[in-house]
């Protein structure tokens, strides 16, 4: 690779920004909202930059036993609109990322898997968010209990073939970016083209 172009000579884009102060301007379940002010080590310039302080996220990729991957549906408020999603859900306060993935995957289809795999974390948006997006393969899920959501979840839940999940990936029916986000880390594993190959996504 090669450097095109720089803010300028001695810039250096690792090193921080002086925090000068911050104060909270919203609180949620979900989030924390910053409003930090900040001084560039380049130019000494002042500026506010806003922060949301977030719990890392789980996203799971789950196959069933059958070769099926598991799809929930539910009505998103952001967007007002319905979306198809993989599993997903907040990690919480001093819980590992896996133990977040096995604990979403329970309480929104009722199934559960023994055969684990970390595709990594995503960060969702580097420029306002602290938090990363955790990435889980799950594979030969069974059913083993009834659903449990929290009480403002409403959901129902898929099996899609995968190639019927793949085209509906290629025609932009899921247009979630986290989702999208998890199927291109699944295709960077090491261990994909062994497992596309295989019978489970044939």
């Amino acid at each position: 690779m090669r450097l095109l172009a720089t803010h300028s000579p001695g810039f250096d884009p690792e090193t921080p920004w002086e925090e000068r102060d911050s104060k909270t301007t919203a609180e949620s379940r979900l989030f924390s909202q910053i409003a930090a002010r900040r001084s560039s080590p380049h130019t000494s310039r002042e500026h506010v930059f806003t922060r949301l302080i977030c719990p890392d996220w789980v996203n799971v990729i789950a196959f069933t036993e059958e070769g099926e991957l598991l799809v929930v549906e539910q009505f998103r408020h952001g967007i007002d609109a319905s979306t198809q999603e993989i599993i997903g859900g907040v990690c919480e306060a001093g819980e590992e990322p896996l133990c977040s993935a096995q604990r979403e995957l329970l309480e929104e289809t009722g199934y559960a898997s023994e055969r684990w795999v970390s595709l990594g974390f995503c960060e969702p948006n580097p420029a306002v968010q602290n938090n990363r997006c955790h990435f889980f393969l799950a594979l030969g899920c069974r059913s083993v209990a009834p659903l449990d959501l929290d009480p403002s979840e409403e959901l129902r839940v898929w099996a899609y073939r995968w190639e019927e999940w793949r085209d509906r990936m290629r025609s932009g029916g899921v247009t979630h970016a986290l989702v999208l986000a998890a199927f291109l880390r699944l295709t960077l594993w090491e261990g994909w083209e062994a497992f596309r190959h295989a019978s489970l996504v044939d």
